[in-house]
């Protein structure tokens, strides 16, 4: 079995979106792509398994328990470590947790630590405590004695030191641009965090067109940072997925990419990131790897409309010169591509059948109302009929 050659690093996948939930036996396929790529880390912490986010503080079952140990075995068989995360920020109580004559009796704490502890006997390698995408709303609901910085760092701290081991950690301040709207968390969280907690940061952007190991993070904390890279994520924009080189990374030793949740395109996903790892950008490389996958030839004549996602805080708006022989090579992806990727990227194409349709001004109301949402429907035909599209 082939074993990861940087074991001080972290490298791999995260099942951190929302909208799709893997089955077991598709995490398996994910790990042997992991193993296959030289990379070391499943990160489990899907936004829509209940039990993790919105109802932290339910047990697992046993039938759950039974698969994730199973999974973890498997995982450890293929040199693949695995993070359990749990996210509990939505609603934890840190009223009680913050008052120092009732934190040790915390029932939040309590339930959050024997949580994780039954993660890790379960078999997880490490635990991640997740305070992201969070309401902002910590002054409104526990007052202004202590930081919410502060707490958030002393309840990592205090997780670290009960589980005996070091932890991972996603702070609600996970990117440069969200700063601004709190410019006191990190510096108030750096005087607390034990510095051998890992820490989850997205670079510049939530959706960084470039990563670096100089993002305002690393003047604030001197933790350990792992990049969390939403390059290929598609969570916020489900109409929409990127399919090109991975490229803007540089001399990145930690980073874990969170992409789409569909196994066939994830797969894939992680070939390419292998691939073209520390900015090595191979165009060649990449279409062969599309080629592997069964990705016909013709999908290049309308790759421009897919190859990376459009970023940072005010993106400009894209135009491509759109023409009929990008709905004839959508017409041979959509009608004669048979797979099992064909079929997970099907609705997108078509939706981008519709989209250039309506550039060339060739797609009639009678399909616009039976195939677009009723608000889209009436909103572009209004515009039609008034001359204004």
């Amino acid at each position: 079995m082939k074993k990861n050659n940087n074991k001080n690093n972290t490298t791999g996948y995260i099942e951190g979106y929302y909208g799709k939930l893997l089955s077991w036996d598709n995490r398996k396929l994910i790990v042997e792509s992991l193993q296959k790529n030289n990379m070391n880390t499943y990160f489990y912490a899907p936004k829509e398994d209940e039990h993790h986010r919105l109802n932290w503080r339910k047990k697992y079952n046993l039938k759950w328990r039974k698969c994730f140990r199973d999974f973890t075995k498997f995982s450890k068989t293929n040199n693949i470590n695995v993070i359990a995360g749990i996210a509990p920020g939505l609603d934890f109580d840190f009223n009680k947790f913050n008052d120092t004559t009732q934190k040790n009796k915390s029932l939040d704490y309590t339930l959050l630590h024997n949580k994780a502890k039954q993660l890790l006997d379960d078999g997880a390698t490490s635990i991640s405590l997740l305070l992201d995408d969070i309401p902002e709303d910590f002054i409104n609901k526990f007052g202004n004695k202590i930081s919410e910085g502060t707490s958030h760092g002393i309840l990592a701290n205090m997780l670290s030191e009960s589980l005996g081991r070091n932890i991972y950690f996603v702070p609600r301040i996970y990117a440069d641009e969200l700063i601004d709207g709190e410019p006191y968390y990190l510096k108030d969280l750096s005087a607390v965090l034990n510095p051998k907690i890992k820490v989850f940061y997205c670079g510049k952007n939530v959706v960084s067109k470039t990563l670096t190991n100089y993002s305002k993070i690393r003047k604030v904390l001197c933790n350990k940072i792992v990049y969390w890279d939403n390059y290929y994520a598609n969570d916020y924009c489900p109409r929409r997925f990127f399919i090109g080189p991975y490229i803007g990374r540089k001399k990145l030793n930690n980073v874990m990419v969170n992409p789409t949740g569909l196994i066939k395109t994830d797969l894939l996903i992680l070939d390419i990131v292998a691939s073209n790892l520390n900015d090595k950008v191979f165009t060649n490389k990449w279409k062969k790897i599309l080629e592997n996958h069964g990705v016909p030839f013709v999908f290049h004549t309308i790759k421009q409309y897919l190859l990376k996602p459009d970023f940072g805080s005010n993106p400009l708006l894209q135009s491509f010169d759109v023409n009929t022989k990008h709905i004839e090579a959508l017409d041979f992806l959509l009608w004669k591509w048979k797979g099992e990727l064909s079929r997970e990227w099907y609705p997108y194409l078509f939706s981008l059948k519709h989209d250039l349709q309506l550039k060339l001004n060739i797609l009639t109301s009678e399909r616009l109302i039976k195939t677009q949402t009723i608000p889209l429907s009436e909103y572009i035909i209004k515009k039609l009929n008034k001359g204004e599209l």
